[in-house]
C-alpha cells in the first residue's frame, strides 16, 4: 500500500492504472499533471535504471492488458534499481517518502478505520502478511501482492464507509505529485 503508482512510471501510451487499480482519466494535452508525467519519463529514460525502467514499462504493460495486479509484480526491480541510484533518484525517492510520511501522521486514525468496516477480515490479511514479511526481511511488495489487491477491491467495493481513508491517501498522492513537479520546475533553465 505504497504510494508510487504504476501510473506514475509507466508509459504514456499504455492504460493508466492506479495501484489500486482504478481508472485514472487520461490528462488532457497540456495539462500540468501530463507535463510533469512526461517529464518523469524522460529523467527515468536519462538515468542509470533505464534499462530496468523499459522492463517496468513492459511489465505493467502486459499486466494491465492480463488484468492483473502489476504493482506487485513489476516494481520491485525498479525499487531496487533506485535505492541503488539514490544520488539519481534522490527527488523522486525523496517525494514518495514525504507523502508516507503524512501517511504515517495519519497512522492511528487510519488503522482504526482499516480495522472496522466491511474490510476488516482483508486488513488483517495485509497486516499479518506485512509483519511476516518485515520479521523474515522479505520485499513486501512482491510477498503482499495478493493481499494487498483483495484488500483494495474490498476497500473499493466499501468505498463509501472508507472514505476518508481515501481522502488521507490522495492527499499523499497529491503532495508526492507537487513535490515531483516542484522537482522539475527548479531543474528547467
Amino acid at each position: 500500500m505504497g504510494i508510487t503508482s504504476s501510473a506514475d512510471l509507466k508509459q504514456e501510451n499504455s492504460d493508466p492504472k492506479s495501484q489500486k487499480e482504478k481508472q485514472v482519466q487520461p490528462e488532457k494535452v497540456g495539462d500540468s499533471s501530463s507535463i510533469w508525467r512526461d517529464q518523469l519519463q524522460v529523467f527515468m529514460k536519462e538515468g542509470p535504471c533505464k534499462e530496468t525502467y523499459t522492463a517496468f514499462q513492459d511489465c505493467v504493460e502486459e499486466t494491465t492488458e492480463k488484468k492483473k495486479e502489476s504493482i506487485g509484480k513489476c516494481f520491485p526491480l525498479l525499487d531496487k534499481c533506485m535505492e541503488a541510484h539514490f544520488d539519481y533518484y534522490q527527488p523522486i525517492l525523496a517525494a514518495e517518502n514525504a507523502a508516507l510520511e503524512l501517511l504515517m501522521k495519519e497512522e492511528e486514525r487510519l488503522l482504526a478505520m482499516l480495522k472496522g468496516g466491511g474490510c476488516k477480515e482483508s486488513f488483517m490479511a495485509w497486516l499479518d502478511c506485512s509483519e511476516e514479511a518485515e520479521k523474515n526481511k522479505q520485499d513486501f511488495i512482491t510477498k503482499c501482492a495478493g493481499v494487498s489487491a483483495k484488500l483494495d477491491k474490498c476497500l473499493d467495493a466499501h468505498s463509501e464507509y472508507y472514505q476518508p481513508y481515501f481522502a488521507v491517501v490522495k492527499t499523499a498522492e497529491e503532495h508526492m505529485e507537487n513535490e515531483v513537479q516542484a522537482f522539475f520546475s527548479r531543474k528547467q533553465p
